[in-house]
């Protein structure tokens, strides 16, 4: 006689709490392309999918279209998110290149739907239809966050993350001055030889730039350890998303608007859904498997020198802006 399984940990379109026969006589194939919408949503309520190939799913329908990316572009345009779900990925590879001076391998990403409309009708600027993708891995180079343990922004830019070598070294951009409190080194010249530069034009074409509201932390005459205001400006094309829309709350990042009362990290408090009430899509990988901790855009709350990121492990951490050994995943917006 079969044994009687009762389910205590989640997997396919399994429930905690069902039973089952199991016949160890025959073999179950369990392919992700092929799920039904119920099953779908059941993975999707047990915080345990983990996403289909978008190109494998509609290869017929993005058959009438350039590529990949022109077909989920015609799609967000419409608002047609039909057999859309947050996790699921299109494929992307990076061409191999030099990015600040350090050579960066061609290597291939699961990028996934993070928010769907997420923003849609927020800004100062209103944002209209789009998605937001970040990728399940790491890119596997390290970047440190600025060339010093310097976490305020510049007498060109009162904004850390626009001051960022990080910043710099995703979009490949010059921002890389000694205008700032004590001379010290901000930013990084990466110009024309960024992250961004490595992609295929395919989908480098169609990204936007993504419009948030960002905090200004600079004053010429010391270091500052909480924002002095903020703004709504453009993050770039490529960014990484800050601790709210990681982890829902504020655990290292600023903690106050002058007095402590407000952050404008927070914005409008949103979380990508890929995050919510799952640490799962928080553990990013390199190409070996291995766990890496990854940088966030938000910078330390009540310190000059550090900024927030996730640990390898899952937790919000933040550490030294010179910190190596932390990577990026490829966030972007179509």
């Amino acid at each position: 006689m079969a044994d009687k399984i009762y389910i205590t940990t989640t997997s396919g379109g399994l429930c905690l709490g069902d039973c089952f026969y199991v016949d160890e006589s025959k073999n179950i194939n369990f392919d992700s392309s092929t799920l039904t919408d119920l099953e779908i949503q059941r993975l999707i309520n047990n915080r345990i999918y983990d996403g289909r190939d978008l190109t494998q799913v509609f290869s017929s329908e993005i058959s009438n279209y350039s590529d990949e990316w022109a077909w989920i572009k015609s799609r967000i345009q419409s608002g047609n998110y039909s057999g859309l779900y947050v996790g699921d990925y299109i494929p992307v590879t990076i061409n191999a290149g030099t990015v600040g001076g350090s050579s960066i391998a061609s290597q291939t990403f699961k990028c996934q739907i993070a928010g769907i409309d997420t923003y849609t009708g927020c800004c100062d600027v209103e944002v209209g239809h789009h998605i937001d993708f970040i990728s399940k891995e790491v890119i596997d180079s390290t970047v440190t966050w600025n060339p010093t343990d310097n976490n305020n922004g510049t007498a060109n830019t009162s904004y850390p993350w626009l001051a960022s070598g990080v910043y710099a070294w995703l979009n490949g951009i010059n921002n890389y001055t000694t205008s700032a409190y004590n001379n010290v080194a901000h930013g990084a010249n990466c110009e024309n030889a960024g992250i961004l530069q490595l992609l295929p034009s395919k989908l480098s074409n169609l990204i936007v730039s993504k419009r948030n509201l960002l905090d200004q932390r600079y004053d010429s005459t010391k270091l500052l350890t909480y924002s002095l205001g903020w703004d709504w400006t453009d993050m770039g094309k490529l960014w990484l998303p800050n601790e709210i829309e990681v982890y829902g709350t504020q655990i290292r990042s600023n903690l106050g608007y002058v007095q402590g009362y407000w952050n404008p990290e927070a914005n409008m408090g949103v979380s990508y859904p890929l995050y919510v009430n799952s640490g799962r899509n928080r553990i990013k990988r390199v190409s070996n498997g291995d766990r890496s901790t990854w940088w966030l855009s938000s910078v330390g709350g009540n310190d000059p020198t550090h900024v927030c990121l996730v640990n390898g492990i899952g937790h919000a951490d933040g550490n030294l802006a010179t910190r190596t050994g932390i990577r990026c995943p490829l966030c972007f917006r179509i």
